[in-house]
């Protein structure tokens, strides 16, 4: 079976077998969004479990989504990279719902043969938290093109914390910029490889201008809502 993930949902922490187990392999077409309410399985998951199948690449990872056909909806993702078994409660956030928040899941596959990337940013809610709440690689936001729009996740203006990782085709001046807005003349801040706490990451002051005086966000933590890759042009070496 030509697969990338196969995905396990239980509906107890500890429980010996899966309630519900899916993948992305199909004989017709393949299937990489998974709708729980048809089977009976929505908001049962509290612990998932992903194994990779033989067509893994690394990069290969899925998202967990509160609400089906919701622009703007609760997600998780999870990296069999970055942890395989994963107990939900470390990962939802909101205090009065912790768990069973799964309605839907989508298998997001790398599209590169040799499991290449050159950055992944990982977004955590808290400064303490253990497991990423979402990440991206930078293949599904290409450079130069839309920037990330985290509200498309329930996460704008949540990150504390952002972990940058260069990937095994990383390029000196790759980097990420962190964005207020996804417009032109929205404010950015440019980023480099490394682990940064948006609390005490600050905006560059602009030059003053003849403008009332108006509050505006003292972080990065409440500012951020959008993500872009900045890449630098691939060098080949003949």
């Amino acid at each position: 079976m030509m697969t990338h993930l196969y995905v396990e949902l239980y509906d107890r922490p500890h429980a010996q077998f899966p309630c519900y187990t899916l993948d992305d392999h199909d004989v017709n077409q393949r299937q990489y969004f998974h709708n729980l309410t048809h089977h009976e399985s929505a908001d049962r998951a509290v612990r998932v479990v992903i194994k990779p199948g033989d067509e893994y690449r690394t990069g290969d990872h899925i998202r967990l989504m509160r609400e089906i056909g919701c622009p703007h909806t609760d997600t998780v993702a999870i990296d069999p990279v970055i942890a395989d078994d994963v107990d939900l409660n470390q990962l939802y956030y909101e205090a009065q719902a912790i768990e069973n928040r799964t309605a839907g899941v989508l298998i997001v596959t790398s599209p590169n043969p040799d499991s290449g990337y050159r950055l992944r940013v990982s977004l955590y809610k808290d400064a303490d938290q253990r497991l990423p709440s979402l990440l991206f690689y930078d293949w599904e936001y290409p450079s130069r093109t839309r920037p990330l729009d985290l509200n498309r996740f329930h996460f704008a203006h949540k990150a504390a914390v952002i972990t940058i990782e260069p990937g095994p085709n990383y390029e000196a001046g790759d980097r990420v910029l962190l964005r207020e807005g996804l417009g032109g003349a929205s404010r950015i801040h440019a980023l480099e490889p490394g682990t940064y706490n948006l609390h005490q990451l600050m905006p560059e002051r602009k030059a003053a201008a003849a403008m009332p005086l108006i509050r505006t966000r003292r972080n990065w933590a409440e500012l951020l809502a959008g993500l872009e890759f900045e890449l630098q042009p691939r060098v080949v070496i003949r």
